[in-house]
C-alpha cells in the first residue's frame, strides 16, 4: 500500500472517516471492519495509481515518493466519499487534481524519483540528514 489509515486522517477527521467505512453500522477507528474498508480504499487508489505510473515506471514500487503516498491518501479518501449520495466539491477538484498529476506522470512531463531499487533512495531521507544539491564547478569560460 502507497499510503496507510492513519495517513487518511491527515485529510479528513478521523470521527468522519469511521462514519464513511461504517456503512450505517457504529463504528470505531480500531474496528476490524472499519480498518478493512480504509484499506479496500487505499487499495483502490493504488490501483488506479498504478495504472498510470506504470507506463514510466517498474512496479511494484518498492519505496514510493512521498507524491505517490500522497495521491493514495487523497484518492483514498475521495473513494470513501464516493460511497455517499454527494461528494463536496473541494474533494471533486482534489480528485481532478490528483488525475492530473497522474497523466503528468504517465504522459513523462513530470518524472517520479528513483524508488530505491538500486539502493540509492531519492525518496525519504533519514530525520536528522541534509541533502546536497550543487551545480558543477564553474570553469570561468561561457
Amino acid at each position: 500500500m502507497y499510503s496507510a489509515p492513519d495517513d487518511l486522517r491527515l485529510l479528513l477527521a478521523e470521527k468522519e472517516l469511521v462514519q464513511l467505512a461504517a456503512d450505517g453500522r457504529p463504528g470505531r477507528w480500531a474496528d476490524d471492519q472499519t480498518q478493512a474498508v480504509l484499506a479496500e480504499a487505499i487499495d483502490q487508489a493504488d490501483s488506479e495509481i498504478d495504472g498510470y505510473i506504470s507506463l514510466r515506471v517498474t512496479l511494484p514500487l518498492t519505496f514510493p515518493p512521498r507524491l505517490i503516498s500522497n495521491l493514495s491518501a487523497k484518492i483514498a479518501v475521495y473513494n470513501l466519499l464516493r460511497r455517499r449520495a454527494s461528494i463536496p466539491d473541494h474533494w471533486r477538484g482534489e480528485y481532478d487534481r490528483c488525475l492530473a498529476l497522474l497523466k503528468d506522470i504517465a504522459a513523462g512531463k513530470l518524472p517520479l524519483p528513483d524508488d530505491g531499487a538500486d539502493g540509492t533512495d531519492d525518496g525519504d531521507a533519514d530525520p536528522g540528514s541534509i541533502a546536497v544539491v550543487t551545480s558543477p564547478p564553474w570553469d570561468g569560460l561561457g
